[in-house]
């Protein structure tokens, strides 16, 4: 790595994203051989055997769980905004921003995958390093309460405002001074359900990080989150193809670990970057599974041979 400053890792797991966080890892360890910085896994409570196989990647594996504060707003927030299909575990990723000691966080989602370095962030002096979302790819506005995209030239509705530049939190590099008991509490005491009554859709955290964190965004290439359901929008606007990218991001139900709803995705409109992709991400489970301490780990979890399952473990982000 050519940064001497210390890095930390930060990501989110449940049960069902044990698979996806166990690629993300030991996808990043290949392509950061001289990693020294901490792997924390945020959760909200993995098994045994689960923690177990994600220790085996790194002895910089450490284990955070989500705290009570946390987890009853989380749940609170998905309650109250019923019936969109959210989940509490979707705003965990929250947590990170309490992790202190490290000059830069990269904050990541569990389903991503790395195909090459990207240490090259770690030196960047910018508060913020991102991807612009669908959203910004298509050349649109987001209306701030409903994170909907506004025509281009369209004007705010009344008391409206609009946000620029949008970003997908799935992959984040931050200044470590981002982070910190201030920016936690004010990151929580914007998820009161008064905040979020005009949200129309699920997408988790990313509308809170985007209007605490809005104007203090650089966006970066999206080669460092090329997303799966924007690659002919990244390379009409960007001149990116899956090929090129650093850090592959499936953010769409269609997780790789989970077979049926698997199929389905290669079947929708995401078809043609998504077969390569699914590809890509079975090849780096196989070689996740040829590390010795993970192989010998995974005798005691049952999740290895990925699961079936026919309903979508998450809801594509924007």
């Amino acid at each position: 790595m050519t940064s001497g400053k210390p890095v930390c890792l930060a990501t989110a797991a449940t049960e069902r994203f044990v698979p996806g966080t166990l690629v993300l890892i030991d996808s990043f360890l290949r392509r950061h051989p001289g990693f020294d910085g901490e792997i924390v896994v945020i959760h909200g409570g993995l098994s045994g055997e689960a923690r177990a196989v994600l220790a085996a990647t790194s002895d910089a594996v450490r284990f955070a769980p989500v705290p009570p504060a946390l987890r009853e707003r989380a749940e609170r927030l998905c309650a109250a905004l019923a019936p969109l299909p959210m989940h509490p575990a979707q705003f965990w990723m929250l947590e990170a921003f309490r992790l202190a000691g490290a000059a830069r966080l990269l904050l990541c989602d569990s389903d991503l995958l790395f195909r090459a370095p990207v240490d090259e962030l770690f030196d960047s002096t910018e508060e913020l390093l991102c991807c612009g979302d669908l959203s910004f790819l298509a050349g649109q506005r987001v209306d701030a309460d409903t994170f909907l995209p506004v025509e281009h030239g369209a004007a705010p509705a009344p008391g409206r405002s609009l946000l620029r530049n949008t970003f997908n939190s799935g992959f984040l590099c931050i200044d470590g001074r981002l982070a910190g008991e201030r920016v936690y509490a004010d990151l929580l005491a914007a998820m009161s359900p008064a905040l979020w009554r005009g949200l129309e859709a699920p997408l988790g955290e990313q509308p809170l990080l985007n209007r605490y964190f809005a104007g203090r965004q650089t966006l970066v290439s999206s080669t460092y989150n090329f997303l799966i359901p924007g690659a002919a929008a990244i390379r009409a606007r960007e001149g990116v193809d899956l090929h090129r990218a650093k850090v592959v991001h499936f953010n769409t139900p269609a997780k790789p670990w989970r077979p049926d709803a698997m199929l389905r995705g290669i079947r929708g409109r995401w078809n043609r970057p998504a077969v390569t992709a699914f590809r890509l991400w079975y090849g780096a489970y196989v070689e996740a599974l040829t590390n010795a301490r993970v192989r010998t780990a995974t005798r005691g979890w049952a999740g290895w041979t990925l699961a079936r399952e026919s309903a979508p473990q998450k809801t594509m982000r924007l």
